[in-house]
């Protein structure tokens, strides 16, 4: 297979996921009690449009490494991506972002639809949309039982499925923390990104589809894999989040500042830069709106100190051990030369 042929894959993937999780929401809209409960089900397919749907692409691919590719699967994948806005729409109300994939975020579209932006009732449409996202978390458990697969392979997807959740609730706490946290380190990001991107993102998909597929030898090989694609993932992120294209993105570059977040861009540039440049830094991250002089400013000091530089020199490092470790798997060739090419893709996307 080419690169070409890699990606091709990948995309036909994402369309079977596509087309099941928009089937299973008119489902879910039709199944609706009565107008209010509809109109917010109907907001929730709405929202659930637009992502990349790399995690169930992923439970897929790791599923076929070992197995026939199957309907049952495709639609059980589809749990993790029902999750994701169950995460997204909690994280926007915890960071009170207003934009998520270049539209406005849940609970703001909620604050707009039914409350016309009334500053009284914008705590309500935060309530609406945490009951909403409450929603989606259970959609995730029906979808894979739901699925066709037999009762043994759904308890297993929906125990490792479970257990994503878990870990992804302990980075949240971490990265929290890492808000007003004095000392956060390096290997503290790290372990905050294992946790909370690499786990749900890559390596917790992967596995839960191996795992559907019965296969366990594999899954260390998998988990390294996971780990390193889904950490240089969540940092090619914040490289993005910093020197990407708003229009691209569909969120303002300041963003991640703003919430005060210590991405490693922040914590090298904190590292490496004279007194006055970090004290600049530390103003920056605590000022909650930050102007654009300074956010230009901000940035070039992190491309002067080289933390821009070491930080894309570590996402380039991690997916090429990631490679490493998909070459020791024994799967499909076809599958594998696909999760190589998702290994390179993380380095070059600019969304």
């Amino acid at each position: 297979m080419t690169p070409g042929e890699g990606e091709s894959a990948f995309l036909s993937i994402k369309e079977e996921v596509e087309s099941e999780l928009q089937a299973f929401m008119r489902r879910k809209i039709e199944q609706a009690s009565d107008a209010t409960i509809r109109g917010i089900v109907e907001m929730l397919s709405s929202y659930s449009r637009g992502g990349k749907r790399i995690r169930p692409v992923m439970l897929i691919l790791g599923h076929d490494l070992f197995a026939r590719h199957n309907e049952a699967t495709v639609k059980a994948s589809i749990s993790i991506e029902l999750s994701q806005s169950y995460f997204l729409i909690q994280d926007d109300i915890m960071d009170q972002s207003e934009t998520r994939r270049g539209k406005p975020s849940f609970h703001m579209e909620v604050w707009n639809r039914l409350f016309h932006n009334d500053p009284e009732r914008k705590r309500l449409a935060e309530s609406i949309a945490l009951v909403a996202s409450d929603l989606a978390e259970s959609y995730s458990h029906e979808a894979i039982f739901a699925s066709g697969l037999d009762r043994d392979q759904a308890l297993i997807a929906d125990t490792e499925l479970t257990s994503i959740f878990e870990t992804t609730g302990h980075g949240q706490l971490i990265d929290i923390y890492s808000t007003f946290a004095e000392n956060f380190t390096e290997a503290d990001l790290i372990r905050l990104h294992t946790l909370k991107t690499a786990r749900y993102t890559v390596e917790g998909p992967l596995v839960m589809g191996a795992r559907i597929a019965g296969n366990a030898s594999e899954i260390q090989n998998l988990e390294s894999y996971g780990y390193l694609v889904g950490t240089a993932f969540q940092i090619q992120d914040d490289i993005l989040g910093m020197f990407g294209d708003e229009s691209v993105l569909g969120k303002s570059v300041k963003s991640d500042v703003n919430e005060g977040k210590k991405t490693l861009l922040i914590l090298k540039a904190l590292e490496q830069g004279s007194e006055s440049e970090r004290a600049f830094v530390r103003q920056c991250i605590s000022s909650g709106n930050i102007s654009d002089a300074d956010f230009e400013k901000l940035k070039r000091i992190v491309e002067s100190t080289g933390s821009l530089g070491y930080s894309r020199d570590l996402v380039l490092k991690m997916s090429s051990r990631a490679k490493d470790y998909l070459h020791s798997v024994n799967g499909d060739e076809k599958v594998k030369h696909t999760l190589a090419w998702a290994a390179d893709y993380i380095v070059s996307r600019n969304k």
